[in-house]
């Protein structure tokens, strides 16, 4: 929603190509962690461990790093986009004493991870899960059909297809970009960790597990494209820049809509997009404590014995109780990066001359694309560790195809960090 159309208002169409190859390329490492937790019965953090206390280090350090701002960016485009759908929050929280702008978002952004906490202590995050198989569909028709008479008004002019890459600013947006398209690798070990918490110790059937995830990385895809093209058909030559703030920044995201469907679209797509927001606030916020509570068991099992090879789910009963981590870990993982977000949000986003929100989003972004090879590494190395018998191992083309991504996102990787250095 935030880097698509921010690609296609700023680099155009060629901001496709960007799209579509980076979700391929990252394709397999995010398909090794839902398909190692079905082969194993295990999480990637028991395969990370398997590799070396080194690497569950590795992942610790990067996780930390970007644990308060990934929840401070998902959760103040939600707050931004539930005050563009109910302005009368921005007034009350105008009269009590909380500017219009980025700290009305600071505020609102804690009161959303208070409801996140109550969704997620209550159970009420499964209505939210139910609610989004209704709201995800609207999501892409109401796209598909702004997209469509948006696009009608191009000319052949107005296609490109390679994108800019000369200035430092044309690098930074391809590297934002890449680094979120379509999520950062990380989110390979929650998806491991929430196909686990989906089977609650049951055998998993593997084709449905990857069905599932197949499915929802497509329609992920054919969104991204969407709001590209849509970013680039209504905005890309226009003179139009998208705000700072959060707050206008959505205000403009939902414009799009409105500007091709029409006034009355405002309150479906303002609602429709808080709720898909709000989902992805609530995931972040369990991603997290859930990873951190998972990590430390992990290391507590560092030297523990394991005389037999993973060749099934049946040999890793042993340890399934590893995968949950403890719930007082969660919590105060969980409460800890709510502050952390929150203070970054209020002393950062809300002061002037302080990081602007599009910022604060590529300093994310951009943290994931450095480290994307090295977790499309280890996952690599998970699925095909000796450990798992050879008959269920991914097969050979999708070996070659990890491979492509690791060294192409190495490759992109290491020239990017080369330049920055390099000025």
């Amino acid at each position: 929603m935030v880097q698509s159309t921010r690609g296609g208002a700023e680099m155009g169409t060629a901001a496709v190509l960007i799209v579509v190859v980076s979700c391929l390329i990252k394709f397999p490492a995010f398909r090794f962690g839902p398909l190692y937790a079905a082969m194993t019965g295990d999480s990637l953090l028991a395969g990370y461990r398997r590799q070396g206390i080194w690497v569950l280090v590795t992942f610790a350090l990067l996780t930390f790093a970007i644990l308060f701002t990934t929840l401070a960016a998902v959760t103040v485009v939600t707050a931004g986009l539930l005050l563009n759908l109910v302005p009368s929050i921005g007034g009350g929280l105008l009269a009590l004493g909380f500017e219009a702008g980025a700290e009305q978002a600071a505020a609102m952004s804690a009161l959303l991870l208070v409801l996140t906490a109550i969704l997620i202590g209550s159970g009420g995050y499964r209505l939210l899960e139910g609610l989004m198989k209704v709201v995800m569909p609207l999501l892409v028709i109401g796209t598909i059909l702004a997209t469509a008479l948006a696009i009608r008004n191009m000319s052949a002019d107005d296609i490109t297809i390679l994108p800019p890459f000369s200035t430092g600013p044309d690098r930074n947006m391809l590297a934002a970009m890449v680094g979120w398209m379509p999520a950062p690798i990380d989110i390979a070990v929650w998806s491991s960790l929430w196909t686990l918490a989906r089977a609650r110790g049951r055998r998993m059937n593997r084709q449905a597990v990857l069905g599932d995830f197949d499915a929802g990385f497509l329609a992920t895809l054919l969104l991204a494209v969407l709001f590209v093209l849509l970013g680039a058909a209504v905005m890309h030559g226009a003179g139009v820049e998208f705000e700072a703030s959060s707050v206008a920044f959505c205000g403009q995201v939902i414009e799009l809509y409105t500007a091709n469907l029409g006034s009355w679209s405002q309150p479906l797509i303002a609602s429709v997009a808080f709720l898909a927001m709000l989902s992805t606030t609530v995931t972040v916020a369990d991603g997290f404590p859930r990873t951190v509570a998972a990590l430390v068991r992990q290391f507590r099992l560092v030297g523990t014995p394991r005389s037999f090879a993973v060749t099934s789910q049946a040999a890793s009963i042993a340890e399934s109780n590893a995968e949950t981590g403890s719930r007082k870990v969660y919590g105060a993982v969980f409460a800890i990066g709510s502050v952390g977000a929150i203070l970054i949000l209020w002393f950062g986003l809300a002061r002037k001359n302080g990081i602007t929100f599009t910022g604060l989003v590529d300093f994310v972004t951009i943290t994931s694309f450095i480290a994307a090879p090295l977790l499309a590494f280890f996952n690599h190395r998970c699925v095909f560790s000796t450990e798992i018998s050879i008959e269920d191992r991914p097969t050979r083309l999708w070996w070659v195809w990890s491979w492509i991504g690791i060294v192409v996102f190495g490759g992109f990787a290491g020239v990017y960090v080369v330049g920055r250095f390099l000025g």
